[in-house]
């Protein structure tokens, strides 16, 4: 590396550098050696091969050797070989996985048409979790950097405008070139003095700039203004942020025909982070990027297209639910957890829940009528099985999978939310089998569901209020939590189709499903902490006895007591009395009395 003042340079200790055409590998590497720390720089060449696709020998075993040949002549690289769902997808995820701090992208212009960065330039500049340059040769006969002889930096005093003139004179003094600071003025009325002025503002806080020429140029188009100074020799850096809409920096007229129309090299540069940070504020930063996969553009395109395919109630969905509604209802009949298991294995409710999710988040009211509708007809398709199986099979006897059910408690709320953003997550990353967050949805609705159904069959109206409440609060818990995640992974509304009407509507949805949440989450609490509170008030009143299967049905108090003496009906009365001071209201006590016996001493013992 060449010599850097150290105010000037970057000091990057993680750089990478994405490599696919062995014909710019090369000077990608180079260019990212040029901005490395010179200690500590550490380069990694990335090379993603999609999934599904197969590899091109010939192209992997080019890059592997540009890339030994480098370090061998003492570049700080290493080659990394990733397989992805998506090229855009493996290189986000890597640059998260390896702290990456500078990643370096390339392209080349395509003649003099429409200079088109590609879905996967794109995908990734808008949202790269690290600083971001994006590298564009000329096509034809591209210019080795080593021959720049001028870095053009177009400032304007902007923070963005600092970024590139930082970037423009650390390439200056790598390449041995000249580096300009341009102000192009487009307004006639205004001095010289001005547009000096800012391109003092945008040098601010660099040391020696005095190499740096400065030139005010008159104009009445800025683009032209650039141009018209710039030859095949001369480098433009330009600055962009992530604050600025993508079409104003990739689609917008002025970078566009700049992109374009210049005949030299081009460099987009883009700040990610802030500068000046402490150590902790930096270790911050890279945790929460660590973990904070924000999803591409195409891959939200792709979440919309698929949701709407899933909120459909199509054959399949309606065998599907059947068939698991079948196993559900005999497993719980036969109290067996590997035909249950079965049973979430083909479910299919985790689809409409899901679909739900994203219209709620999108202000999609066709999708989220759909899905409801799909998701309604698929609890009818449960209920009416279930309710079919316990009128063949008129058992009247609830199994312990169905009592366990007809209970719910925070914890079951927990595996709901979890089914939620397992379910989620999976959609959004197509690396994830889908099918896992299947099972997980399904063993939060379907068993309770085929519960309710069976209860009512038996006629245990109690058994399927409680079930009927676990399977609601788990289609709550599950669709916020499932727009939730997708919340965090940056989903977010289509701007252009966005309006107050769709607005209103979401929170008001959103209302309507937090409301019964809320109250299931304070019925549930009440009912824990009641719990806890008559498992205590029993252990007091028989201390020498075991206290077990306590259970809360209304104002009726059922437990189970172990112990090696008479509990009489007195003792009992006075329990109860006891609990109805501490819960401040009457309850019916109900003890279910098991009596320990131990062996006496033996004829032998005597």
């Amino acid at each position: 590396m060449g010599e850097q003042n150290d105010s000037n340079a970057l000091h990057v200790r993680r750089l990478l550098v994405p490599v696919a055409n062995p014909n710019t590998a090369r000077d990608l590497i180079r260019l990212a050696d040029r901005l490395a720390d010179p200690e500590e720089g550490h380069i990694v060449a990335l090379l993603v091969v999609p999934a599904g696709s197969e590899s091109d020998e010939e192209t992997i075993e080019a890059i592997e050797q540009i890339v030994a040949e480098e370090a061998e002549a003492g570049v700080p690289v290493e080659l990394v070989i990733d397989m992805a769902a998506s090229v855009a997808r493996g290189i986000l995820d890597t640059a998260r996985e390896h702290g990456i701090e500078l990643m370096v992208l390339g392209f080349q212009a395509r003649g003099r048409g429409k200079a088109d960065l590609g879905p996967i330039v794109e995908s990734v500049a808008q949202t790269s979790p690290c600083d971001l340059i994006v590298f564009r040769n000329p096509s034809g006969t591209p210019i080795k950097l080593e021959d720049i002889e001028h870095v053009i930096m177009p400032v304007d005093g902007s923070d963005k405008a600092k970024v590139a003139a930082r970037l423009g004179v650390v390439l200056a003094e790598e390449y041995d070139a000249q580096p300009i600071a341009v102000y192009v003025q487009d307004k006639q009325d205004m001095s010289n003095v001005m547009g000096l002025a800012y391109i003092e503002a945008s040098l601010a806080g660099l040391s020696d700039t005095r190499k740096v020429e400065r030139q005010v140029v008159r104009a009445t188009d800025i683009v032209s203004g650039i141009l018209a100074r710039v030859d095949r020799s001369d480098m433009i850096v330009l600055g962009f942020d992530e604050q600025s809409p993508l079409d104003r920096w990739i689609f917008g007229d002025a970078t566009q025909r700049i992109l374009r129309q210049a005949p030299g090299p081009v460099i987009l540069v883009k700040r990610a982070t802030k500068e000046g940070l402490s150590l902790t504020e930096r270790l911050r930063h890279r945790l929460v990027v660590r973990f904070s996969p924000t999803l591409t553009p195409n891959e939200r395109t792709e979440i919309a297209r698929n949701a709407m395919e899933m909120s459909r109630s199509e054959t399949n969905f309606v065998v599907l639910m059947f068939v698991s509604s079948l196993l559900a209802a005999f497993g719980l009949l036969q109290n067996s957890a590997a035909v249950i298991i079965g049973a979430m294995l083909v479910a299919p409710l985790m689809s409409p829940l899901m679909a739900f999710s994203v219209g709620l988040l999108q202000g999609g009211l066709r999708l989220m009528r759909t899905a409801a509708v799909t998701t309604l007809i698929g609890v009818l398709i449960g209920l009416v099985v279930a309710i079919g199986i316990g009128l063949v099979f008129p058992l009247h006897v609830s199994s312990p999978e169905m009592l366990v059910r007809g209970q719910p408690s925070l914890l079951d709320m927990g595996v709901a939310l979890a089914s939620g953003v397992a379910g989620a997550f999976a959609m959004a990353r197509k690396d994830i089998p889908s099918a896992l967050a299947g099972v997980a949805i399904a063993a939060a609705l379907v068993p309770p569901l085929c519960t309710v159904g069976l209860a009512i069959a038996f006629g245990d109206y109690t058994l399927a209020s409680g079930a009927g409440l676990l399977f609601l609060t788990n289609i709550v818990c599950i669709s916020l939590a499932g727009a939730a995640v997708f919340a965090w992974l940056g989903l977010r509304p289509m701007r252009a189709t966005w309006t107050w009407g769709q607005w209103v509507m979401s929170i008001a949805v959103l209302l309507l499903l937090a409301v019964p949440l809320a109250r299931a989450f304070i019925e549930v609490t009440r009912n824990e902490r009641d719990t806890s509170t008559v498992s205590r008030v029993l252990q007091e009143q028989f201390g020498d006895g075991e206290v077990s299967e306590v259970q809360l049905q209304g104002n009726t108090v059922t437990a189970t007591i172990r112990s090696g003496r008479w509990v009489s009906s007195q003792q009992i009365g006075y329990a109860e009395v006891a609990l109805e001071e501490r819960l401040g209201y009457d309850v019916d006590l109900e003890i279910t009395y098991l009596r320990l016996v131990t062996a006496g001493p033996t004829v032998d013992d005597r």
